[in-house]
């Protein structure tokens, strides 16, 4: 089971998650990453609760991170990646050298994300 709770200050909406991110939960995911496209310019992604992580959802994280940057708003990821969410990218070979889009530069799995 996977939890979702958006927060809004004055730095932008934080998404807290907390749970089994697998693909079950994917679709839930995209809905409230777009949501926060359309209503924010800053979105900082808690991950610290996430207790899995698979690839379906690291992708939609993934082009989260390529909409964001594409659309000059900003996201981070709080806080410094668990072991579980670096074990689950390390296991599926994402990282920045993978990606040739221009988000590259900024990219969501580096330590603060886009500054947009």
């Amino acid at each position: 089971m996977v939890q979702f709770e958006n927060r809004d200050s004055k730095e932008g909406r934080t998404l807290h998650i907390e749970g089994s991110l697998t693909i079950e939960h994917s679709g839930s995911l995209k809905d409230n990453l777009l949501e926060a496209f359309a209503s924010t310019d800053h979105l900082i992604i808690d991950l610290e609760r996430v207790t899995a992580i698979d690839l379906s959802c690291l992708q939609v994280l993934c082009a989260a991170g390529k909409s964001f940057i594409k659309a000059d708003k900003k996201i981070n990821i709080l806080s410094e990646l668990s072991d579980i969410v670096k074990k689950s990218l390390a296991d599926v070979s994402i990282d920045r050298s993978a990606c040739g889009l221009p988000c590259n530069a900024h990219c969501l799995w580096d330590k603060g994300g886009s500054d947009g």
